[in-house]
């Protein structure tokens, strides 16, 4: 007698592509995340499923929706099959942390299992924890098949376990590609047989989070470079140059070479700072500045709507992915203060403004026509409900 569990790492979400510590932190699906769940929900249609379970956290429940829905099942939300929780690291960039506390972060990359983010739990725990709920499932799902939905790091310290391996020996399981399969069977006596894991043979190579990353399952940390985020010092003679520079040249293509004074774009980037300080914040490499980005926080204050100010990459860092961890950045900004909506008005004359918004996921909404011309108002939904 026993219970056979597929149990399944959520699609590509925010936290993935952003490069942002989500553990519990509770974030979306991006637009390849949801094309990954239903190319794993055509993955299970064809074959028998009693039921599906998934963590209560957005990004696996709508992982789970997409392989329920053909079988024409419920979600069955556990919140023990949470990812491991980050603690004071929830939310934060993971390029922050070799800057901010690289003993705890060199310990994350190379004895994981040791790992405990302040104010939060090691992956062994949270594996332990997403496994006893597993074993709660087999019990009352018993000789059925069932899908589990959970998370990264969680089925990370689960396999460990399942496999008998000792904690250190955890570099073995490796990661596994968002919405990968791990087979596992629950028998009567307590054993837990693993045939396969981290397969995802079912998903296109054009589709892999791990390929767009440049992220092999035998490493812990992707080859693509990642951005920091802190908030424009105007105190500091060199954060103003750079800042001043970089906004000339964000609203040149826009209004004109030095349409806008030093004092005039000064001023105006520190009334966003005055309703919340990152709003004006560098993307830093290490300790060097890479990029900037910018949240018009005044416009639409008291509405659902968060407003983007503008955001420009040097250009010796341009080409190298930093576009969705910027966007990111202010999504989980925004998220904080209760936005529901992210707006961009790039002009219409500004085919890099329109393309690069378009490509990081916001939606046509409408337009409008201004002095110098066309402007399109484009629009991302940010709510997690």
């Amino acid at each position: 007698m026993s219970t056979t569990i597929y149990l399944v790492r959520h699609a590509e979400a925010e936290g993935n592509i952003g490069r942002r510590c989500h553990g519990h932190y509770d974030s979306m699906l991006t637009q390849r995340g949801l094309k990954q769940a239903e190319i794993v929900g055509q993955h299970f249609a064809g074959q028998y499923l009693d039921a599906v379970y998934s963590s209560d956290l957005w990004r696996a429940r709508h992982t789970a929706m997409a392989i329920a829905r053909p079988h024409k099942l419920p979600v069955i939300e556990r919140p023990a099959l949470r990812e491991i929780y980050m603690g004071d690291w929830e939310d934060k960039a993971w390029a922050e942390l070799p800057v901010n506390d690289p003993p705890l972060y060199d310990m994350w990359c190379n004895r994981p299992w040791e790992c405990r983010p302040p104010k939060g739990e090691t992956i062994m725990e949270a594996g332990a924890r997403a496994l006893a709920e597993m074993r709660n499932i087999a019990k009352e799902e018993k000789d059925k098949v069932i899908v589990v939905v959970c998370h990264g790091s969680a089925i990370r310290g689960i396999l460990t376990l399942a496999l008998g391996l000792r904690a250190e020996d955890m570099m073995q399981v490796g990661w596994g590609d968002n919405t990968c399969i791990a087979k596992m069977i629950f028998h009567e006596d307590g054993s837990i047989d693993v045939p396969y894991r981290n397969d995802n043979s079912h998903m296109p190579q054009e589709l892999s989070t791990f390929a767009s990353l440049k992220w092999s399952d035998s490493v812990d940390v992707p080859a693509s470079p990642q951005m920091w985020f802190r908030p424009v010092n105007w105190e500091d003679p060199n954060d103003k140059k750079v800042c001043l520079e970089l906004f000339h040249e964000i609203y040149w293509p826009t209004y004109g070479k030095d349409a806008y004074t030093d004092e005039q774009i000064e001023a105006r980037l520190k009334s966003f700072q005055e309703i919340c300080p990152d709003a004006v914040s560098f993307g830093m490499l290490g300790n060097e500045i890479g990029g900037i980005i910018a949240m018009n926080t005044v416009e639409n204050k008291d509405t659902e709507i968060g407003e983007m100010g503008g955001t420009c990459i040097l250009p010796k860092n341009r080409g190298f992915g930093f576009g969705p961890q910027l966007v990111t950045h202010v999504v989980c900004t925004y998220r904080r203060m209760g936005k529901k909506v992210l707006q961009a008005k790039p002009a219409k004359f500004n085919p890099g403004a329109v393309k690069f918004y378009t490509r990081n996921e916001f939606e046509p909404y409408g337009e409008f026509e201004a002095e110098n011309g066309t402007f399109l108002i484009l629009r991302r939904n940010i709510a997690v409900e």
